[in-house]
């Protein structure tokens, strides 16, 4: 070997410089100055914890009930598998698969975390061998066979013969025939053996028959999304098999069971052995997020109205996620601590009024900026204005007393809440809403008490029967009994059992209450000279309805309830300093999370410096300057043109700019533009054509029609 072709085939190390890891901090500290940037990255992440973890727990204790259905349903399926031939129960249940049709809803994105939380109890309680199939990976018969049998045999449990036999051979899925009957003699080989039973503890600690037979577990997650052939394939050759393999199906339906009908022909489906299984709805999971997340005084962090309305639009016009509204919900939280400098108090009470401690005079004077603080400040006397404006010992005294007023607020506006939802709830034509989360936003939005809507729900409960009220009122005492309940509402229990007491004492009562005014006050008012008109409709305004005793003691409850609703449901925003714990951004969420790609293409079509930041761009977004990208000129251009576009106008316009940018001075010919020039300007045709803007047309030669008005 010579010199040269050693010293090309040896090894050289360089060692490369050590590279600086990104510290999430930074990112957070935009301003260097700011000294409350690491208090508000820990503050986020130990909240966005708390949260998260809240959150799946609700979400494990919603789907408890349908996993464990399932996990029974699919040990049961395969409990009377046996491999005698001869066996009747074995025969008589031989073409029938035994499937599971999850009815999981149309909120798409939920589904992967739902299944992936399925698919790990199948192989922690029922079997390790467990397939999961989805559509886009499975345009035929045999990329479905590959799919699953790789999955089923490819298991790092079953590659591994050591357990049974002691050899160390593996299993080369590569080299093996992805068909039913390799998969069933792989099984039998490995299960079909006469010694005893052995059982492998799982992680949890229960126990898995691993030498026995467990069944394999094929799970497809979005039924309607497999072609039709290929389902009908499929069903027939596991059907084929089932003598020689306990298959049990698991299919993900986001309509209605009726879609397996749909797709499978009769002669196809009678093979199926279906058991309907719903999955709990998406409005009952964010319902029960929206009430333990946010509507509880145990976390500070908490939506303005636009925010929260825009979530909740979104959820419901949208795509029905909660798994997006918790995005939202984590990218709001982020937000607020990131571009709010005052957010640093945003935790519990005591960890804030210690932070409130370590505060200089620049977090003082971000506090001094807040809109509310500055209302509370013109409140106050003028000597007490000169010291929340000048003294900051002062001040901390005076933000530690308003967190402590807060904190009261929120412990006091949450049960009251409730009470509210409980009253209004059932009310003809729900003028609150039927949901807690209607009423929850109307308190964001104002003083709930000032709306029409509030108006006419108490209207409504002055003409409850007696049984009505009785029930609405033990249900407030019940929600203010608890144990969450602040003191100062300790009272209002009993205020409401003392009228309780009074409705349910009526038959006792048989006097009415009315006008006792004697009729010398009725007639010393009269004027001596009116006309009949005059006289008729001050007799009516002095006739004054006389009131059963029902109706008073009704009128009296509904007052004392009016009176508590407007005084704990005030308005957040008219809580000083609510800027610490309320993110009202909502145009921040909408950029981020709901999208808008049009607006997007056509901004950066008009005004590419907004995304390039490239100086020699920037200019009028009006204008049409030569520096510009070929797409951009070419779309500015069309937007000065009507319904159709001459294609040979457009191309001597594009041409004229060009020359222009470049200085060109001799004149080419008209009839014969460059040939490059032609090119990029055919290119950047085809590229507007393809986002959408332009389409050909038959209706005159070489043009082409607009399709979109309005242009930035």
């Amino acid at each position: 070997m010579s010199t040269a072709g050693s010293v090309s085939k040896a090894c050289f190390v360089f060692k490369s410089k050590q590279k600086k890891v990104a510290n999430p901090e930074d990112y957070f500290c935009h301003d260097t100055s700011d000294s409350t940037a690491q208090t508000r990255h820990r503050a986020f992440h130990t909240l966005w914890d708390e949260l998260n973890t809240e959150i799946q727990i609700l979400q494990s204790d919603l789907n408890t009930r349908i996993f464990d259905d399932l996990i029974q349903f699919t040990q049961n399926a395969s409990s009377k598998f046996t491999f005698d031939p001869d066996d009747s129960t074995h025969q008589r249940v031989a073409y029938e698969i035994p499937t599971a049709a999850l009815v999981t809803g149309v909120n798409m994105p939920d589904h992967d975390v739902m299944f992936a939380n399925l698919i790990s109890l199948v192989r922690e309680k029922v079997s390790l061998y467990v397939a999961v199939l989805k559509s886009n990976d499975c345009p035929n018969v045999k990329s479905v066979m590959v799919k699953s049998i790789t999955q089923l045999m490819g298991n790092k449990d079953m590659m591994d013969d050591s357990i049974d036999d002691g050899d160390n051979t593996t299993v080369n899925i590569k080299k093996i025939n992805c068909t039913m009957s390799t998969l069933a003699a792989w099984y039998a080989d490995k299960f079909n053996k006469p010694s005893s039973p052995k059982k492998k503890r799982s992680s949890s600690g229960e126990g898995i028959e691993n030498s026995g037979c467990p069944p394999l577990v094929i799970v497809l997650e979005d039924l309607e999304g497999f072609p039709p052939h290929v389902l009908q394939d499929f069903v027939l050759i596991c059907s084929n098999h089932l003598t020689d393999l306990p298959i049990v199906l698991i299919l993900g339906i986001a309509t209605a069971v009726t879609a397996v009908h749909r797709v499978l022909p009769h002669s196809v489906s009678s093979l199926l052995c279906i058991e309907r299984f719903q999955a709990p709805s998406s409005t009952n999971y964010l319902t029960q997020v929206i009430n333990k997340v946010l509507m509880t005084p145990r976390h500070p962090f908490k939506l303005d109205a636009k925010v929260f309305q825009l979530l909740l639009d979104i959820f419901l016009y949208h795509d029905f996620s909660v798994l997006n509204f918790i995005r939202g919900l984590q990218f709001g939280l982020m937000d607020h601590f990131y571009s709010n400098p005052v957010s640093c108090l945003c935790c519990p009470l005591e960890d804030s009024l210690e932070t409130v401690k370590t505060l200089n005079h620049q977090n003082l004077e971000e506090m001094r900026k807040t809109a509310s603080f500055r209302k509370y400040v013109e409140s106050q006397p003028s000597k007490d204005q000169i010291l929340l404006l000048t003294d900051d010992k002062h001040l901390k005294k005076v933000v530690a007393d308003l967190l402590y007023s807060m904190d009261n607020y929120h412990r006091c506006f949450f049960p009251m809440l409730d009470c509210l939802h409980c009253l209004v709830k059932k009310l003809p034509k729900h003028p609150l809403g039927k949901q807690v989360r209607e009423v929850y936003c109307e308190c964001l939005k104002g003083n709930i008490s000032e709306t029409e809507a509030y108006k006419d729900a108490f209207s409504l409960l002055k003409a409850m029967s007696k049984d009505e009220m009785t029930i609405l009122l033990h249900q407030c005492i019940d929600r203010l009994a608890q144990e969450d309940v602040p003191e100062e509402l300790k009272s209002i229990p009993n205020n409401l059992r003392e009228f309780v007491d009074r409705f349910e004492n009526l038959e006792d009562l048989t006097q009415t209450v009315g006008d006792t005014t004697g009729d010398d006050e009725n007639t010393e008012a009269l004027p001596k000279k009116t006309d009949m008109h005059t006289l008729r409709k001050t007799l009516l305004e002095r006739k004054k309805k006389k009131l059963t005793v029902y109706e008073v003691i009704r009128t009296d409850t509904v007052e004392y309830l009016n009176e508590i609703c407007s005084k704990y449901l005030a308005c957040p925003r008219s809580q000083p300093l609510h800027e610490i714990f309320y993110y009202d951004s909502a145009s921040e969420i909408r950029r981020h999370i709901n999208g808008a790609p049009r607006t997007a293409i056509q901004t950066a079509l008009s005004n590419p410096y907004f995304y390039l930041q490239n100086p020699s761009l920037q200019g009028e977004s009006n204008s049409v300057s030569p520096a510009l990208p070929d797409v951009c000129i070419i779309y500015k251009l069309h937007l000065e043109c009507g319904r159709v576009i001459n294609m040979y106008d457009w191309l001597q316009a594009f041409i004229t700019l060009i020359h222009t940018r470049e200085g060109a001075e001799e004149e080419e010919d008209p009839k014969q533009p460059d040939k490059k020039l032609q090119a990029r300007f055919i290119r950047a045709v085809s590229e507007l054509q393809f986002l959408g803007f332009i389409k050909p047309t038959k209706r005159k030669t070489d043009h082409v029609a607009r399709l979109t008005w309005g242009g930035c």
